[in-house]
């Protein structure tokens, strides 16, 4: 009975935390988040929502309190309704139907070149770390798809069988597309290729058009013929063809702009033009999968025109987390799991690394923590995933292949991605070359962060001067360092504003070229070749000037959209560590205040977060100082942020509130008295409770609730009843004055039809009944409950009420309480009756403390409760620690429509929670999850659709109308 008591409170106790340092506590006031005037003005470019927009309104909506911003969009954001200037129906600016919206300060971010550079190299930290978090992941998706084995191997079966018969799909080919013969055994019609680039770039209203399913398998599972046939060995030892060039390309990341322009200035493949794609074709863009297909069909068509190193994005893992499962599903959904598993066997054998002339080592991410000789390096077992946890020799060498990084310190380190991941030093790579007689490292991986004179990213980034032994020789005068890094993806994910590079490779590697890029859009690509089939001197030369005015012209407005990308960051690594980073702020808040300084600020989020990211820029780009003290109140900062679960068709809506509602109905029925209510939490009657009591008895009386959800329940334990001066304690009548609103106020018993009257007129019940205590002055006996609160009002009471003094109200003692109140004078003994039987809620024929304070509550203007620090870590743990691990596992049924029986689900789900130790959810959580998802006819559901309709939120941010 005591856990549930305390279950309860954590379920259902309201916010009221203090806005200033040394007040009481008031309903949070965002008063500090204002908008610098003196930056953003009428007709500032800015970025909002991921998209650009220009300001067309400053000031007041509606009387909506504070600021707000109107914003036309360039292009709606997606999930977003907009308008056209109006609010509440009244016209506030002229607009475009659709483009416009109103937000608050914060959400705008200005785009100017002020700030490029340090918000393009924090973007770069944080995408290493998001993907160290997936490694992270990797083992316990192992463990539960082995867990899951059984189940999956008639799946795995009938997948193979799929992946291998690419002959017998057909699809209705669209107009225009290249005809391609799919029986014809890995041959490609002359000038296929080509007829291929002609139709990407024509597609109707700028968009990429798709070839047939069976054309894309075609090219696919014999490519996958091809490699396993021509590179048995990890490593791939590539001549120079006589006359000829090499040209190796780093991470195009299924920007289609880019390939298409490399081919449109270098020339496309043929034999004596060989690329050598060095990894991470797929993931990130939205055209990996027509970039596959021009580089296969011309490396068909011409034997060993192409080669593709695995890079790690060309693996399962990161294919299910970053886009590439999701584009082919998008594309081609009756084939998506045909399709994609053709892919990842095609992935599974491509070699880890290319040797050009026995001078150049090219491999995807670097070098390893073990010195490796190329013939231990030929020997490697490459023909699987990249490893899930390294474990042995061939498994490191392997997964820092794909994975680590150069550093200018000597020596190995841990990698900021995260995981396994290492960092190598130029001591490694002297190393490296001198055993194995090369003289240079091209790698990719990463945007190189090293910038121009003008202060614009490159697309290449020099690493490791030579040592002065000698015992390594430069390939050639201009060659900067052992070891070199080339991107081609130029304007990475749209927003980087980074140049592509690749590198030439010309009768010899003693003639080597970095030749950079900004890639054009597929008109003005049409349009350049158009002008001239000849590309003479003069017309490339324009193409470099046009080149370089749309790169400065990007650098600017990419400026907004970097730090906009940075704050959506930011929030998922805060929600992540909302818990850690409120215990490291308490600790080191010696008034208790929850107020810390700016320093202070900077300090937790770095010890916590990450101590590579500038927070002091990050505290100024997410306003959270509160400019009147000075300081920084790191309760409501936290507040803000949620993972929520918004399902944009309206399924499997009911699952939060059933976790609460389990809860609260558990204790209804528990049926506690007014004594042992309070005793559960005031040991000592003194009517405070100490945190660490409190905390004990949640963890050691058997609650229910794993440590971490015990860690939210504190957090908002301290923000709810704690005051400077309190010594860290609660306050109880507080603490439980907030107890049962928002459940009150949404989970009314139902009525029948001659019930309807009740639960409107129970208001007046408890104005009447404080009122009588007020002016008879009771006090219940030997109950540190002061009256001058309505909690207090309410306890007396109840403890009037109880003659017989069993802690309970019997029916004949309530009914006659309701009678010595005004608003009851005139009801009928039958209308009493009906009273009492409404609020006895588990009818056992009599009303508990708890009983009685869900239906006479008082009205309570606060928003935010434990409930929902309770619900937030049940969503934060399947959006961060189940979804990879499901994903992964739900793969393995290998359905074609990605949906899933309730059967599978549960066991699915079930198992991954007793991977985790602790487990983070009940089997009560589990079990409301499961009673309210939506299925199908079938009994099935989309279980990727669940999955993605967990969100991060940010309340002040996303804050809209």
């Amino acid at each position: 009975l005591k856990l549930q008591f305390l279950y309860l409170i954590g379920l259902l106790c309201t916010s009221a935390t203090s806005d200033t340092p040394g007040q009481g506590a008031t309903t949070p006031q965002h008063h500090y988040f204002t908008m610098a005037a003196e930056t953003i003005d009428m007709g500032s470019r800015v970025a909002c929502r991921g998209q650009h927009a220009t300001v067309k309104y400053l000031g007041p909506v509606n009387g909506a309190a504070g600021t707000w911003i109107g914003v036309e969009f360039d292009k709606a954001p997606e999930g977003t309704k907009c308008h056209d200037g109006t609010a509440q129906g009244a016209r506030v600016f002229e607009g475009k139907k659709d483009l416009c919206l109103f937000v608050r300060p914060p959400a705008v971010c200005l785009s100017s070149q002020a700030g490029f550079a340090s918000a393009f190299s924090q973007m770069q930290v944080i995408e290493s770390m998001g993907e160290g978090q997936l490694l992270e992941k990797q083992e316990s998706s192992k463990n539960l798809c082995n867990m899951m084995k059984d189940d999956h191997k008639t799946a795995q079966a009938d997948a193979a069988k799929r992946a291998s018969n690419a002959e017998n799909v057909m699809e209705k080919a669209a107009e225009g597309v290249p005809e391609l013969d799919c029986s014809a055994e890995g041959k490609i019609p002359d000038g296929y290729p080509e007829k291929l680039i002609e139709f990407y770039k024509n597609g109707k209203n700028g968009e990429v058009p798709k070839i047939p399913a069976q054309h894309v398998l075609y090219l696919v599972s014999h490519s996958y013929k091809f490699f396993q046939r021509t590179i048995p060995t990890a490593t791939y030892h590539l001549k120079m063809p006589e006359n000829g060039s090499v040209v190796v390309c780093g991470d195009t990341h299924g920007q289609l702009e880019d390939l298409l322009w490399i081919l449109f200035k270098h020339g496309n493949p043929a034999s004596d033009r060989v690329y050598l794609m060095n990894g991470d074709i797929a993931d990130r863009g939205d055209h990996a999968i027509e970039i596959f297909m021009v580089l296969l069909a011309f490396n068909l068509q011409h034997p060993g025109c192409v080669w593709i190193n695995k890079g790690n994005h060309e693996d399962n893992l990161l294919n299910l987390r970053y886009g590439f499962d999701q584009e082919i599903k998008v594309k081609y959904p009756k084939h998506h799991r045909q399709m994609y598993d053709c892919f990842q066997n095609l992935f599974r054998n491509l070699p880890l690394a290319t040797i050009i002339d026995n001078q150049v080592f090219v491999v995807h991410g670097g070098l390893t923590r073990k010195p490796v000789r190329l013939n231990l390096l030929d020997g490697l077992d490459h023909r699987r995933d990249v490893p899930d946890a390294p474990k042995g020799f061939q498994d490191l060498v392997y997964y820092d292949s794909v994975w680590s990084d150069p550093q200018p310190q000597n020596g190995i380190s841990p990698n900021p991605r995260g995981g396994d991941t290492i960092q190598f030093g130029p001591d490694v790579t002297a190393k490296f070359l001198a055993i194995n007689k090369l003289s240079l490292v091209i790698r990719s991986h990463q945007v190189p962060e090293n910038l121009d004179a003008e202060g614009y990213p490159r697309g290449f980034g020099w690493h490791h001067p030579f040592p002065k032994d000698n015992k390594v020789k430069p390939l050639w005068p201009q060659q900067a360092g052992m070891c070199l890094t080339v991107f081609s993806a130029s304007n990475y994910s749209g927003n980087n504003a980074n140049m592509g590079a690749v590198v030439m490779f010309n009768n010899g590697v003693q003639n080597m070229e970095i030749l950079e890029h900004y890639a054009q859009d597929i008109q003005y690509l049409n349009e350049s070749e158009k002008e001239t089939k000849d590309a003479t001197q003069q017309i490339r030369a324009m193409v470099a000037s046009r080149e370089k005015a749309a790169h400065k012209k990007m650098i600017a407005s990419s400026t907004g959209m970097l730090k906009s990308q940075l704050i959506d960051e930011i929030k998922s690594l805060i929600v992540r560590k909302k818990t850690e980073l409120f215990e490291w702020f308490w600790h080191i808040d010696p008034e208790k205040d929850l107020h810390v300084s700016p320093e202070i600020w900077q300090e937790g989020c770095a010890s916590v977060l990450s101590e590579n990211l500038k927070w002091e820029e990050i505290q100024d780009l997410m306003m959270v100082l509160d400019k009147s003290s000075g300081m920084i109140n790191y309760s409501q900062f936290l507040s803000r942020f949620h993972v929520k679960f918004n399902n944009k068709l309206g399924l499997h809506s009911g699952f939060q509130r059933a976790i609460t509602d389990r809860c609260y109905e558990m204790l209804l029925l528990s049926d506690l008295s007014l004594r042992e209510t309070f005793a559960v939490l005031d040991r000592n009657d003194d009517g405070l409770v100490s945190l660490r009591e409190f905390q004990e008895v949640l963890a050691d009386l058997g609650t229910g609730m794993n440590k971490p959800q015990i860690q939210a329940l504190m957090k908002t334990i301290i923000q709810h009843g704690c005051h400077p001066g309190s010594g860290g304690k609660l306050k109880i009548e507080e603490f439980l004055a907030r107890v049962q609103t928002r459940y009150s106020a949404t989970n009314r018993k139902v009525v029948t039809d001659d019930q309807a009257w009740i639960p409107g007129f129970l208001g007046q019940v408890t104005k009447d009944a404080i009122h009588v205590v007020q002016r008879k002055g009771l006090r219940v006996e030997e109950m540190v409950m002061p009256s001058s609160s309505p909690m207090g009002y309410l306890t007396e009471f109840f403890h009037s009420t109880d003659t017989d003094r069993s802690g309970f109200l019997e029916p004949p003692e309530f009914k006659a309480a309701l009678k010595s109140l005004a608003c009851c004078k005139d009801l009928k003994d039958e209308q009493l009756d009906q009273i009492v039987a409404y609020c006895d809620a588990d009818g056992n024929g009599r009303l508990n403390y708890l009983e009685f304070l869900h239906m006479f509550h008082m009205e309570d203007t606060t928003h935010s409760s434990l409930g929902e620090d309770i619900l937030d870590h049940v969503n934060r743990t399947i959006y961060f620690d189940f979804r990879i691990p499901m994903q992964r596992a739900f793969q393995q049924y290998h359905t074609e429509d990605g949906r899933i029986t309730l059967a599978q689900f549960e066991k699915l789900l079930k198992n991954v929670n007793d991977l985790m130790d602790p487990s983070p959810l009940s089997t009560e959580q589990i079990q409301a999850l499961l009673d309210t998802l939506s299925t199908d006819d079938d009994g099935k559901f989309d279980y990727k659709g669940f999955i993605d309709s967990f969100e991060i939120i940010d309340e002040v941010f996303d804050e809209c109308m």
